[in-house]
Parts: structure tokens; sequence; C-alpha cells
């Protein structure tokens, strides 16, 4: 590659500005163990760094925001778009470069503590101000705010930041087992968080939700705030709004459950299992967290969402049953006056589609198996299992049989049966009893 021109190193710098933070920690990745290069590719990794490093400092120092402006959450309801921030940050560079400078020497030296920086906090004051002016340097970022929850709520989130910063810093603890200092120190920040506005306690668990990976974890803190309360005070509190959205991402995920079929393919199987075990937890957290009462809303709505998880899987269990059937054939025939027998029917090659679904259906009971317990479709998991499992045996013997007897049966085309069989053996239970099966198939 020859020697770039600064016309093209600007439309590289370009590109790379706009690059999000997931792409541009990839290239440099990637720039980093494909090395060294030529003068080109190293100028390059150079705009690549910088823009790194910036980021850092602007993630840094506006930190409590900064989840708001990326990609929302399951249960985000506010959000910015992405372009918010770095307009921001724009904006901070050129009306206080040497405060930003300062932000950036901080960067190196601050771990955390019971203060943040003064010089982060002092840039989100600026910016607070700057979005609430009708002009100046600020505008491009408010009206992409405007975009999303809107720029004197984006103002808001930026006047609370100092106590967000604090508070994700005691994040791990709240969390965790909960006990009289950790209750004391929760409230207090809250106490002084809905002390700046009317509005800024809502604002303050929006802010700190958006740095979970687990958002319904947030119910928790909720809760810690209000000492637990019953459901029905909870719904009708300004905060029942994070309830709420919990019951509706249940509500998601169980329509993707109910949605889900044995022509949807294991990728999926994999994927529905997975709102399974999301939507038992999300369940188990609410419950955890409030105290629900017979009568109160969201006891309703929880009651329901159990008795509708465990009612679609149960119904999935029998079809995968009748799969199977399908997937390993049979045909009857007459032992004596009243005596009747299914035998494997080795006359045609197995259908691919009908194996298929078989082994989708295979694949999701098996990977719902730790959700059962806590979506109580254990025991029935449990009976279907041992049904697929003497189906599966028991036809794999008189496969064997068949191939033994040699009595004009295909040998070819049982082993192929076999080996469907193997590979649902294995789905149902596990490889090693899949090998079993193989490894009598071939000695047969």
């Amino acid at each position: 590659m020859g020697r770039l021109s600064e016309a093209k190193l600007d439309i590289v710098r370009g590109l790379i500005e706009q690059a999000p933070d997931t792409a541009l920690r990839n290239l440099l990745r990637a720039l980093a163990m494909d090395g060294p290069h030529d003068d080109s590719l190293t100028r390059v990794q150079l705009l690549l760094e910088i823009e790194a490093s910036d980021r850092n400092t602007r993630n840094m120092a506006l930190s409590p925001i900064a989840p708001l402006c990326g990609s929302p959450g399951s249960l985000a309801n506010l959000t910015f778009p992405p372009r918010t921030l770095s307009l921001i940050w724009k904006a901070l560079k050129q009306e206080a470069p040497h405060e930003v400078e300062a932000a950036r020497a901080t960067l190196h030296e601050w771990r955390g503590g019971d203060t943040s920086p003064e010089v982060f906090d002092a840039l989100c004051a600026r910016t607070a101000r700057g979005l609430r002016a009708e002009d100046g340097l600020f505008e491009a970022a408010a009206l992409s705010a405007d975009k999303g929850g809107g720029r004197r709520a984006l103002a808001g989130c930026l006047d609370i930041a100092p106590l967000t910063r604090h508070a994700l810093e005691q994040m791990p603890q709240w969390l965790g087992r909960m006990n009289g200092e950790k209750v004391a120190r929760l409230r207090l920040v809250y106490r002084d968080v809905v002390a700046i506005d009317d509005d800024a306690g809502p604002r303050f668990f929006e802010m700190l939700t958006a740095h979970l990976t687990e958002p319904w974890l947030i119910l928790r803190i909720v809760a810690g705030v209000m000492d637990h309360p019953n459901d029905t005070y909870a719904s009708a509190s300004e905060l029942g709004g994070f309830g709420e959205r919990v019951l509706a991402d249940v509500d998601r995920r169980l329509a993707e459950v109910a949605a889900f079929k044995s022509t949807s393919g294991r990728q999926t199987a994999h994927a529905v299992a997975r709102s399974v075990h999301l939507a038992t937890v999300e369940i188990a957290e609410l419950e955890q967290s409030f105290h629900l009462t017979p009568d109160g809303v969201w006891s309703h709505r929880v009651a329901r969402q159990k008795r509708l998880l465990a009612e679609t899987i149960e119904a999935l269990l029998r079809t995968a049953d009748r799969a199977v059937a399908v997937a390993l054939p049979l045909h009857t025939v007459r032992l004596g006056p009243r005596t009747l027998k299914g035998v494997p029917r080795l006359t045609h090659e197995p259908d691919r589609d009908q194996v298929e679904k078989a082994a989708t259906l295979l694949t999701f009971m098996n990977a719902v198996r730790p959700s059962a317990p806590a979506g109580g479709f254990a025991s029935a998991r449990t009976k279907a299992l041992e049904a697929l499992e003497l189906r599966i045996d028991t036809y794999v013997e008189d496969v064997l049989a068949e191939i033994h007897a040699d009595d004009g049966v295909d040998q070819d085309r049982a082993r192929t049966f076999l080996d469907v069989a193997a590979e649902l053996c294995g789905l149902a239970r596990d490889e090693k009893a899949a090998q079993i099966v193989r490894r009598r198939a071939a000695a047969a």
C-alpha cells in the first residue's frame, strides 16, 4: 500500500470518528496482532489509537450517561441516539479544552472512591447548561438528544451525574446481600438525588439500569429504597414502571416460546431456551424483590406467566415424542390372534425433514433442563424424557435384531436408521449414549 495522502487520511479520520466503540476496539486489536505494517497502515493505526484514547476519556467523564447513548437494552425506557455522546464531547473540546485535557490526565490517576473527580463533574455540569441554552456549541447535541428522550431529560440526568457516578461504585454491594448499612447508604444517595429535582428519582434508576448487563437486577435497588414493599404499593409508585417493564419483557419472551415450532431449527431452539431461562430469572427477581400479595396486580400477572410458560413447554414436550415417532417410523405386525407389535419400518430411507424436526425439539428439551425446576415443568420434562428414551432404546434393539436376523432387510438402510437413532439419543441423553449406539451398529 502506498503512502496515504492527507485528503485520504481525512476521509479515514472521518470514518473512524463515526465507528462504534466496539468496531474501533476490534480494528485496533486486528492491527496490533497483524503488525508491523507499512507507513500507511501505521498512520491508520495511530489515528485509531488517538481516537480510542479520546473515547476512553469521554466515556469516563460522561460515564453516568454514556450507556443511555448506546444500543438500548430490553428494559430501556430513556435513551438517546449514539451520536449524542460524540456531539457533546466535540462541543466540550471546543468550549472547555483545558478541562478536557485535565480530564484526560485525571483518567490515568483516578481509581474510584467515595467522591468523583471534580473535573468530570464540572464537564457534566457544563454540558447540562449547554443543553439548556437556546443556541451555542451544544445545539447539535441538543437536537440529537431531542430525537430520543429530549434535551431537558438529558440535562436532568447530567444534574445528578456526580451522585450517579458515586452510586455506580456502590452497585456491586447493593446487588449482593443487603444489610442495614448498605440500605442506609443507598437511601442517603437516593435522598440526595430526589432533593435536586422532582423527576430525578426515576432518571436515577434509568441511569443505573443502563449500566447493568442484566437490567432486571435494578429491581433489587428499587426494592431496597422502598424497603421491599408489596406489589400493590410498588406498582402505584413513580418507580412502578421498572416492575412493569420486567413483566412486559417476560411476556415478550413467552411470545417467543409460543412461536417456537419443530420447523424453527436447532439454532432457534437454543435461542428460545435462553428466553425460557431469562423469563424464569426475571420472574424470580420480581418475586424476591417485592412481596406479591394474593390480590396484587403483579401477583396475578406472575401467576399467569408461570402457568403459561409451563403449559407451553409441556405441549412442546408432547410434540417431541410424536416427532421422534415419525423420524423413527414403525409399522404394526400381528404376532398372534390378539397381539400386535410395532416394528421398525425399513422400507424407505429416513425422512431428513422429519429427523430435523425431532432433533430441533430434542435440542430444545435438552437446553431447557436448567430452567425446569424454576419454570414448573421439571416433572413433565422428566416423564417425557423417560418415554423418549424408552422409545429410542426399543427402536435400536429392534433394528439390531432385524440386522442380526438377516431376513431380507436392507443392511445399509438399517444402519442409516441406527445412525439417526444415535443422533436423537445423543440429544435426549448425551454424546456418550450416542457413541454406544454407533459402536453397536458398527459391530452388528
